[in-house]
């Protein structure tokens, strides 16, 4: 199955029998005295598909709190709409219930929300395979709406007051800013094929807007370089020149400045090295100082030692010579002296001191050649620290004389710099300020009208003659008459029959016709294999048939008399109900079906007298 079908509408509250009407494949007809709900149900089911924001308000809603209408969504099976009756979102249930379930249930919100899953018009689109389809509004730009529940509901659901306006079928909302929507909707339900694919572009106010908003935007900057202008004397040719002759004096400032600068920075490198050398040098006659220093004190030592040496020596050639005499204190000869043997020890020391000594002596004049080596090296180094001293001095009064040079060349630069900027920027601001100008040139000569013609809207000539055959085809099994002289007029949108539109005739023929249309529609979508919702609720189709002095409505005109006399009704009836399998149809009516229906439909009745079967859709108020 496709499309949806509705199975119940159910209200219930806190301290109050739930009201439930049931519906049925097929036809479905609901009929009885007025003010017993028949319209306040249409009205209801557009709440719960949330297309409209609130329920009408009524007394007889007041002990309700929630609102339940199941409905089978094509393939997906059975889903029960869940609302409270003070509006808000939605609850989507799985199965047909009329009261809270266990499960939580799916939260829809009520307002239909570009690209967003999560809302009853997402849900019940997605079901019809009609979501995400997008819909011209605007012929000159291409702006485009996605199609919601709200505008495609009036093919399903049309109202009493809808059903015998005189506005255009296809037009309903008599909006005129909705009319390009409108028709392209139209076509969507005959066609099949949306405007996803066009292109946006501005409208010619949004490029008026736009072409006034760059020039304005132009001028503003152009205002600004007029004022940094005005106290400019110089074009940008004068600038030009100027810079032209500054930068040829420039440039030998600036080789000046090079030279000079290069003089200076070898100068300080020179300076540098030497001052580094200086420094080497000076480590170098420290250390040589240290070493003078030890080696004076070694000498020193060596000088002691070779006296202590040269002593003993002395010492022991006295007493070597004076070991064969006799006793100097006794006199004794030298074989009657009793100790003989130090004789021999003072010659061993003798030599021993006498050996020390020469060896001493040896590394005393080896020390006195590296003392005088290295006092020669001092002096050398001595005497390279000086003229490095000299050679730094030098440096110092070759830089200190350049440097005047390269602070008169170094002012001579930074005016320079400042007079090429100066020049540079007037002749910038020139060049701004001509671009600008050809800018707003071109912007001025820009055409605000656009180069794609407005769009087609609605469907073509060809799609709404196929159309009119089908709502000719559903008056002649209606019994209409003229039935064959039924045309759809593209200008109005609307059907005529012998050349007189349907918005000329009285309340009760513009309701059939109205409610030919949207049946020619489900027909058509439905034979073709295009979306449709799959069922209709008709509010009071067969308006004609009321009692003048009951209905509101008063007096029946001429071709309501002789629509009324014609076997319309039943025909009406029999149409609609052969059409079960195909198309769900709820008529609402105030007037009773004709006896020979009884059989082909669902019918439930609102007496509209308590205590005589069913009142109304709600319970009736105790007065």
């Amino acid at each position: 199955m496709k499309g949806i079908r509705l199975r119940h509408l159910a209200f219930t509250g806190p301290n109050i029998e739930p009201a439930k009407l049931n519906f049925v494949d097929g036809l479905n007809i609901v009929y009885g005295a007025s003010n017993t709900g028949k319209s306040f149900a249409s009205e209801a089911v557009l709440f719960m598909l949330g297309a409209v924001k609130e329920l009408p308000t009524n007394d007889e809603i007041k002990p309700y709190d929630a609102v339940w209408l199941g409905v089978t969504l094509g393939e997906d099976g059975d889903f029960t709409l869940y609302r409270p009756t003070a509006g808000g979102n939605l609850k989507l249930f799985p199965g047909l219930i009329s009261s809270h379930p266990t499960g939580k249930g799916e939260v829809l919100k009520w307002r239909h929300k570009e690209k967003a899953a999560d809302t009853a018009s997402y849900r019940i689109l997605d079901a019809l395979g009609l979501h995400d389809r997008w819909i011209v509004r605007n012929a000159g730009s291409g702006e485009k709406e996605q199609l919601s529940i709200r505008i495609l509901a009036k093919y399903a659901v049309v109202g009493e007051e809808d059903i015998m306006s005189k506005r255009s079928p296809v037009l309903l909302s008599g909006n005129h800013p909705d009319r390009t929507l409108e028709q392209n909707l139209f076509k969507l339900l005959l066609t099949g094929q949306d405007d996803a694919a066009v292109v946006k572009i501005p409208t010619e106010t949004e490029r008026v807007a736009a072409k006034a908003g760059k020039l304005e935007l132009i001028d503003d900057m152009l205002a600004q370089l007029d004022k940094q202008l005005g106290v400019e004397s110089r074009d940008r040719a004068e600038a030009e020149r100027q810079l032209s002759a500054l930068q040829a004096t420039g440039a030998t400032t600036t080789a000046e400045l090079q030279a000079v600068q290069t003089a200076l920075d070898q100068c300080a490198a020179e300076r540098r090295e030497a001052l580094d050398h200086r420094q080497s040098l000076s480590m170098r006659a420290a250390e040589l100082d240290v070493t003078l220093e030890r080696f004076t004190k070694l000498q020193a030592v060596y000088s002691s030692d070779l006296d202590r040496l040269h002593s003993i020596e002395e010492g022991g050639s006295l007493l070597a010579a004076m070991a064969e005499r006799d006793c100097p204190v006794c006199g004794a000869p030298h074989g009657a002296q009793k100790h003989q043997h130090a004789a021999k020890e003072i010659y061993m020391a003798h030599t021993a001191a006498a050996a020390e000594a020469r060896k001493i002596e040896r590394e005393q004049r080896e020390l006195s050649h590296v003392i005088d080596s290295l006092r020669s090296e001092a002096l050398g180094l001595a005497a390279s620290i000086s003229s490095l001293d000299d050679d730094i001095e030098e440096f110092d009064r070759n830089a200190f004389g350049l440097r005047p040079t390269e602070i008169a060349l170094r002012v001579n630069f930074e005016v320079f710099n400042a007079q090429r900027a100066e020049l540079g920027k007037v002749i910038e601001l020139h060049l701004r300020h001509e671009t600008l100008i050809s800018r707003r040139a071109a912007i001025e000569a820009t055409s605000t009208k656009s180069e794609r013609g407005s769009l087609p809207v609605g469907p073509d000539s060809s799609t709404v003659f196929g159309f009119g055959e089908t709502i000719k085809a559903v008056l002649i099994a209606w019994g209409f008459p003229d039935a064959d002289k039924v045309q759809f007029d593209t200008k109005i949108n609307d059907i005529t029959v012998a050349g007189k539109a349907r918005g000329a005739n009285g309340k009760g023929v513009r309701a059939v016709l109205h409610a030919a249309f949207n049946v020619a529609i489900a027909i058509h979508c439905i034979d073709k294999g295009l979306p449709h919702p799959g069922f209709i609720v008709l509010d009071t189709p067969l308006l004609t048939y009321r009692e003048p002095l009951r209905s509101r409505h008063g007096e029946l005109s001429e071709d309501e008399k002789a629509l009324k006399s014609s076997s319309l009704a039943e025909k009406f009836y029999r149409h609609l109900a052969s059409l079960e399998g195909k198309l769900q149809v709820i008529v609402l009516e105030n007037a009773d079906p004709p006896a020979e229906i009884e059989d082909l439909a669902f019918i439930e009745v609102f007496t509209g007298v308590p205590g005589d079967g069913r009142h109304g859709l709600l319970a009736a108020l105790d007065l």
